[in-house]
């Protein structure tokens, strides 16, 4: 711990579509009160609370493109690769947006600010351009990218910002963007640190007594953010037909309909050990006491699953953002990409089928090295300032 304090106010803006943007700036938040705790940091939702129309076409707008209307999420993503379409999105945010973030940046007297989101990065410089014409007061602008290594051209539509990115990839991408070298950094992953180490086998079995699993199965895990993970209840179908020999534990987020699907397929089929959750806030325990995890390709779920060393089947990914993911998955020989619910069941099976298959499975996630050391992107946010 430094205390490296010096007078400096932050404020980390996301937004909430999905539940990365905010997972990483909340991970940065933590990461700051270790290293700093001198250091006023604070979280901020790009859009005001009033700003209903924000909050529906881009936070609700964006769960409802990706999970409920096939094809949608494709064009829109497509259709953002253009700078014209990327200047309308960028007006139309800022009518609404601007005013309420010149107020609290004014109001909080911030001196920083690390945007976790792409739509708004533009809107804040615009916000810091009117106070510096009023004030001449300057503040500093970090994108901090969460997207690892495949994502949005958005995130450099402004190519004189400072952006930290989490792999050489995405840091070419940028490049490629029209960002100078000079103003793209490669950081280490933000992850929350509850799974920076595996978990010893005598945690995992304090954890499957506590939440109540059977000690002699395995443990299959189904989670895919906020939404839950589509296609999950299939799956479960899959383990009742087929009288499945292992634990299985599904993850509902806010989807109501399918935690009421689940508690009826446990009334109709006891003899499944399935366990049902629904929005949680013990996602590294289940992570932990599971052997397999099922999940959609989520940046921060793909980064936690393989810091816990567990194998892991992708069922579905959000076109070009998540490709990345499935792909650093599948090329860390870690996991495999399978949509169809008999044939995932068929892959669960066989991994769990002897001790030596799961340990086969098993085996590259242990070679795996992910840099998650945060403390690194808080001391060059702190010392970025005064030597830039």
């Amino acid at each position: 711990m430094a205390d490296t304090g010096d007078g400096r106010r932050f404020l980390l803006v996301y937004l909430n579509t999905g539940n990365g943007h905010r997972a990483q700036a909340e991970v940065l938040q933590e990461a700051f009160h270790d290293y700093s705790p001198e250091t006023k940091v604070e979280l901020l939702c790009g859009f005001d609370h009033k700003n209903r129309s924000a909050h529906i076409l881009l936070e609700k707008g964006y769960g409802v493109a990706c999970n409920y209307i096939h094809g949608s999420w494709p064009l829109i993503y497509d259709l953002g690769k253009f700078h014209f379409f990327q200047t309308i999105v960028r007006h139309t945010v800022r009518l609404h947006t601007q005013g309420y973030l010149t107020k609290m940046l004014e109001e909080k007297k911030i001196t920083d600010v690390v945007s976790f989101h792409f739509v708004m990065s533009p809107v804040i410089k615009d916000a810091i351009r009117s106070i510096c014409k009023k004030t001449g007061r300057d503040i500093r602008l970090t994108v901090l990218t969460t997207d690892p290594f495949t994502g949005p051209s958005a995130w450099f539509y402004l190519s004189n910002l400072d952006y930290l990115v989490a792999s050489p990839q995405f840091r070419d991408f940028a490049l490629r963007c029209g960002v100078p070298q000079s103003h793209v950094q490669v950081v280490p992953f933000l992850l929350n640190k509850k799974f920076s180490k595996p978990a010893t086998k005598e945690e995992i079995s304090f954890l499957r007594n506590k939440f109540g699993y059977r000690q002699d199965r395995r443990v299959v895990l189904l989670a895919g953010g906020g939404e839950g993970l589509p296609g999950a209840l299939k799956i479960v179908n899959q383990c009742v037909l087929h009288k499945a020999a292992f634990s299985v534990a599904v993850v509902c987020g806010r989807n109501k309909g399918l935690y009421r699907s689940l508690e009826l397929v446990k009334k109709v089929a006891p003899w499944l050990d399935l366990h049902i959750y629904g929005f949680v806030d013990c996602m590294d325990s289940l992570v932990k006491l599971s052997d397999l995890v099922v999940s959609k390709a989520g940046t921060s779920t793909v980064m936690e699953i393989a810091c816990q060393q567990k194998p892991v089947i992708i069922s579905n990914y959000i076109y070009g953002q998540e490709k990345g993911n499935l792909e650093f998955v599948k090329d860390n020989g870690i996991g495999c990409f399978i949509r169809h619910s008999a044939a995932i069941y068929a892959r669960i099976n066989r991994i769990f089928a002897s001790e030596e298959s799961y340990e086969e499975a098993a085996s590259k996630c242990k070679g795996l090295v992910i840099d998650t050391d945060v403390a690194k992107i808080v001391r060059y946010l702190m010392e970025d300032r005064k030597t830039k």
